[in-house]
């Protein structure tokens, strides 16, 4: 078990030559960072590396393409996820592919060079799930990896199983952005991406969104992975959470994470 901070990048490995053993590589994309994760061909994730980014900085991710020993190997990249806080989620009966762009710009600002991409969600959901995707960060993709499937992190996210019965808040924290999703008896009531929040806050954002559809804090079940799960903030979400379910490092919390992206894979 390997656990190295260079610059600020945050790598993990849980094999002592990973590069040998990788079989695929998924790659994730957010506002703050990137994260290129290696597995064998059972599935199990062997190593991850972690990049922090001012924003989707495209000379810079292209950088880490040319100098990152993780994609210089014969291992094909099979997965890029992607996560944006501007997205809709649309009930089946309405979606309407041509009608997709001006829903979304109807609420977001969207960049020139964006394009408006669609996605079906698990069929317990009968959803679709719309969102942007810079067509210069798809280039780059085609450019040195081909043609590789491109979904937003909330599809894998949302296509998890959920108990039937009871109040959850599942929340996937990416540095300083993070993903929430919030059920009732299995049925989703909220999913939000949010770009930026400090740890101090989370607490708050829980509590909002319980009081928001009025589930006991007392009765809250939650789950926390992701990247940047740190001792600190576990320590402190368990103080007014109890019963949440941290894994029980930060290596362990991103690989938990990582583990939910090959399931849906």
């Amino acid at each position: 078990m390997k656990n190295d901070t260079l610059q600020s990048v945050k790598h993990f490995d849980m094999h002592n030559d990973p590069l040998t053993n990788i079989d695929s590589l998924h790659l994730v994309v957010w506002n703050a960072g990137l994260s290129i994760a290696g597995y064998n061909a059972e599935g199990e994730v062997l190593t991850t590396k972690i990049y922090p980014l001012n924003r989707i900085d495209i000379p810079q991710i292209e950088s880490i393409f040319i100098n990152e020993p993780l994609v210089a190997g014969p291992q094909p990249v099979t997965k890029v996820w992607v996560a944006d806080e501007r997205h809709m989620i649309v009930p089946g009966p309405l979606f309407e592919a041509k009608a997709a762009s001006e829903w979304l710009e109807t609420f977001f600002f969207l960049e020139a060079g964006s394009s408006v991409e669609s996605t079906s969600l698990p069929q317990s959901l009968n959803a679709h799930f719309i969102y942007p995707l810079s067509e210069q960060l798809l280039s780059l993709l085609r450019k040195y990896f081909g043609e590789n499937k491109v979904y937003p992190l909330s599809k894998a996210l949302l296509s998890q199983e959920v108990s039937a019965e009871g109040n959850y808040i599942d929340i996937t924290l990416l540095g300083p952005s993070l993903i929430l999703s919030c059920y009732q008896n299995g049925n989703l009531l909220n999913h939000q991406v949010t770009d930026t929040i400090a740890s101090t806050d989370l607490v708050y954002k829980i509590a909002s969104v319980a009081a928001d559809y009025k589930l006991p804090l007392d009765s809250l079940k939650i789950a926390l992975s992701g990247f940047a799960v740190t001792e600190e903030l576990s320590q402190e979400l368990k103080t007014f959470f109890p019963k949440i379910v941290i894994p029980g490092s930060e290596q362990f919390s991103s690989f938990t994470l990582l583990r939910k992206l090959i399931i849906c894979a």
